[in-house]
């Protein structure tokens, strides 16, 4: 069996795959715009508080409808990704164009251990929603 061809890693419907890769496109696009327009919520604590959680949140509840509807691990795992990376691209034009004055969490590796991070809660959120689709098929069955 070729891995082009897996269910398991990209899902059991191909349209439906491709679906979810547009799906993250669009997720990276909005971590982007979210977190590239920081400046806007400067004033609005609560809602920074509400803006800031709210992508990474939508990402894995995606991931996990997308492993339940479709097994694909690696796309299922790709929609936290691309958030973070969203994230990091806006963070870095902040620190590119000093709008941000020295603003380095903890330091450029630090971005490889949140994309490793995204990847892992990607894979678990994956895990988790393919085997609650199973459960609920022996189940009904």
């Amino acid at each position: 069996m070729s891995y082009a061809n897996s269910s398991v890693l990209f899902g059991r419907d191909r349209q439906l795959t491709r679906r979810f890769l547009v799906l993250a496109a669009v997720i990276f696009v909005a971590s982007f715009v979210v977190y590239t327009s920081f400046p806007v919520y400067e004033g609005l604590p609560l809602t920074f508080l509400l803006i800031v959680p709210s992508i990474p949140i939508m990402a894995g509840t995606l991931a996990l409808v997308s492993a339940y509807l479709n097994d694909g691990l690696l796309v299922s795992a790709l929609l936290p990704v691309m958030a973070v990376l969203g994230l990091e691209l806006s963070l870095g034009i902040w620190l590119y164009f000093d709008l941000v004055p020295s603003y380095d969490p903890a330091g450029i590796s630090f971005v490889p251990l949140l994309i490793t991070v995204a990847f892992g809660i990607g894979v678990g959120v994956a895990a988790v929603g393919a085997g609650i689709r199973r459960v609920v098929a022996h189940i009904s069955s």
